[in-house]
């Protein structure tokens, strides 16, 4: 996938950006025939509300439908004013312009979806884009691969790459963490070690864009120690009889169910999972493959990335714990 792809796929979130809001007695949200506006009281322009805005202005400052739809429309604009004085400092999410939600304050800078690609792209030269998940919270998950390869063992390669995942109005932290892409089925799976997260706030003065390309160089450069892992797990055998129970709950806590875990089962069947690392596999095939809805595929990432990594293993497959009670 290629970047103007990517765009394409970002296109629902591209838009919408993030504005604080310092209450002060010039604040108003002003109600005019077929138009509701918020005049910052900063010297700021009028911004629109929309009608989506305006029910999420109501749910914000806990105002009651039925008491809105009593109101007369500048005591409407009046009891909001106040409500919203009240919180002192607030955030309005904007989407082309108009206001389309309101949150409480926190350090929101927004992240042009553009510059973030620039700088992930300057840490990874030549890379691929091979999926992008978009997420209810305006964020987006960005798995990347590039040139590198390593074999787990003969016929068996692994990309090494990276997971981007962060907001271009930050609802959540920018994060970043090992990917690595399997060629032999284009399995994707990610390292359970956060290799970096972003704790400033964002812009420029806070080097977002300096750390965007330490990070992603920093995951690429990672795949030694995940080959090394894997390998480990190829040495960590089943017994035939543990493998049903194994599988179940991984798919349990997964929360793989439904069409998409008899698949899963029915890929063990065709062939059983002998070790830890074709065990994982399965999971890996599931979250690529097979579940197609973007929260329900990154927890199924989660759980395989506890199930690889050594310190949360045990905690993660029933045959460790077992052995350890």
């Amino acid at each position: 996938m290629n970047r103007t792809a990517v765009l394409e796929k970002l296109e629902p979130i591209c838009h919408t950006t993030a504005r604080q809001i310092e209450h002060s007695p010039k604040t108003r949200v002003l109600v005019e025939p077929g138009q509701v506006t918020i005049r910052p009281g900063n010297g700021g322009h009028l911004i629109p509300v929309g009608e989506d805005g305006v029910k999420a202005l109501t749910n914000f400052v806990g105002l009651p439908h039925k008491v809105c739809q009593e109101l007369r429309p500048d005591l409407f604009g009046r009891v909001t004013t106040e409500l919203l004085a009240r919180k002192e400092r607030y955030n309005v999410l904007l989407e082309n312009g108009e206001v389309r939600t309101f949150s409480d304050f926190r350090g929101i800078a927004n992240l042009p979806v553009d510059r973030v690609l620039s700088a992930v792209e300057q840490g990874l030269p030549n890379c691929d884009y091979h999926r992008v998940d978009v997420f209810g919270n305006c964020s987006t998950a960005l798995e990347i691969v590039g040139i590198t390869q390593e074999a787990v063992r003969r016929g068996d390669l692994v990309w090494a790459g990276a997971m981007v995942k962060f907001s271009p109005i930050n609802t959540i932290r920018p994060m970043v963490q090992s990917f690595v892409l399997r060629l032999a089925c284009t399995n994707g799976a990610t390292s359970r070690t956060v290799l970096s997260e972003f704790t400033g706030g964002g812009g420029e003065g806070d080097n977002v864009w300096q750390w965007f390309r330490q990070s992603v160089r920093a995951a690429y450069q990672s795949i030694g120690g995940i080959v090394e892992r894997y390998r480990a797990m190829i040495e960590e055998r089943i017994p035939p009889d543990q493998r049903a129970g194994v599988l179940e709950e991984l798919l349990r806590r997964a929360g793989i169910t439904g069409k998409d875990a008899e698949a899963v089962r029915a890929l063990a069947i065709q062939q059983s999972p002998r070790n830890s690392y074709e065990m994982m596999n399965l999971l890996t095939y599931a979250s690529s493959h097979i579940i197609e809805h973007p929260e329900r595929r990154q927890r199924a990432l989660n759980v395989t990335a506890s199930f690889v990594d050594e310190s949360e293993h045990s905690t993660v497959c029933p045959l460790c714990h077992a052995r350890r009670n």
